[in-house]
């Protein structure tokens, strides 16, 4: 399969008496592939970021880093239950520039019970799971809430529509220019997706938003920051 995933995200902070915002958004192009049968850590997965076009009007070093993605490949293993996990950055260097929108597809797919899915179901999933990015870790640990109400019609496919409600706390700690910092927050997310008869995912929509402080321990700050990100991933039948 083959997906256009456009992110929205806005950024605001209280940073030395002034408040800062910024408005960042693009469209990155996936492949996708899921290959079986599936072992004891599920069937093994592959993401391929064929390139990530930046909005104009973004700022020129934001743009610049984005324009250097060209098949950025990432792997890992996706269980029944739509959990995918221990992807493998091929391109570490790159894949920095665009963690920030693609959050390594830990969230890509819908959760949904490991035994299968029925229209009415409801169900909830505790989930954690730590992303690196260069010297930094953060941690996010979440509570998902999510159910099947109806059968819908998505890209001219009948298909069940999964919806969430998410809850989580993030904590993490690293550098940035070589200083050290501490962040602690947490948010909340809500979004659907869309799963065919026949099980493909074809697509859905989420709005995440998040509030957080990040500690600078030598300068003795600590920076209240807020985002907000909306997300559509829209799905194609590869030729």
């Amino acid at each position: 399969m083959r997906y256009v995933v456009r992110r929205e995200l806005h950024v605001e902070q209280a940073y030395g008496g002034k408040q800062q915002s910024q408005d960042l958004a693009a469209l990155i192009y996936v492949r996708v592939s899921i290959s079986g049968p599936a072992d004891t850590g599920g069937y093994p997965v592959s993401f391929i970021v064929d390139s990530v076009v930046p909005d104009s009007g973004m700022p020129q070093v934001v743009t610049d880093n984005m324009a250097r993605v060209r098949a950025v490949m990432l792997r890992g293993r996706l269980r029944s239950d739509g959990d995918f996990r221990g992807n493998v950055q091929m391109d570490t260097t790159i894949a920095q520039n665009i963690a920030q929108f693609v959050a390594n597809f830990h969230d890509f797919f819908p959760r949904i019970p490991a035994a299968g899915v029925r229209v009415g179901e409801q169900w909830t999933d505790t989930v954690a799971g730590s992303q690196r990015a260069g010297e930094s870790e953060v941690t996010r640990r979440a509570v998902v809430y999510s159910q099947a109400p109806a059968w819908d019609v998505r890209n001219g496919t009948r298909s069940l529509r999964i919806e969430a409600t998410t809850r989580y706390t993030v904590s993490g700690a690293g550098q940035n220019s070589g200083q050290p910092f501490e962040l602690s927050g947490g948010g909340a997310t809500a979004s659907q997706g869309f799963l065919a008869e026949d099980g493909r995912f074809l697509g859905g929509e989420s709005h995440d938003s998040t509030d957080m402080t990040i500690s600078l321990p030598v300068q003795g700050l600590a920076i209240p920051v807020r985002q907000r990100s909306h997300s559509t991933v829209t799905a194609f039948l590869l030729p």
